[in-house]
C-alpha cells in the first residue's frame, strides 16, 4: 500500500511538472531543452507577460494542451510502474 501511495504522489508530481513546463513553453514560444521543470516564478512571469499578447481563446487552448500533456504523463508514469511491478513480482 505504501508503494502505491508513493507511486501516485510521484506520478502527480511528474504530471504537475509537465503541466508547468508545457504551459511555459506555449506562453513564451520557447522550448526548454534539458530541463524537466520550470519554477513557479518563471511560470508566473510568463503568464503575466502573456496577458497583453494572448487572447482568451488562445490561452484556453494552451491550458487544454498543457492539461492533456500532464494527464498523459501521469498515465504513462503509472502504467510503466505497474508493468514494472508486475514483472518484478513474476520473477
Amino acid at each position: 500500500m505504501v508503494e502505491q501511495l508513493d507511486l501516485e504522489d510521484w506520478a502527480w508530481q511528474v504530471a504537475a511538472d509537465v503541466y508547468r513546463l508545457n504551459l511555459f513553453c506555449h506562453l513564451t514560444g520557447q522550448t526548454v531543452s534539458r530541463r524537466s521543470a520550470v519554477t513557479e516564478e518563471e511560470l508566473t512571469r510568463a503568464i503575466r507577460s502573456s496577458f497583453t499578447q494572448v487572447n482568451d481563446a488562445a490561452y484556453r487552448q494552451m491550458i487544454k494542451l498543457a492539461t492533456d500533456a500532464a494527464l498523459e504523463a501521469y498515465d504513462r508514469a503509472v502504467s510503466r510502474n505497474i508493468r514494472w511491478s508486475r514483472t518484478r513480482r513474476a520473477n
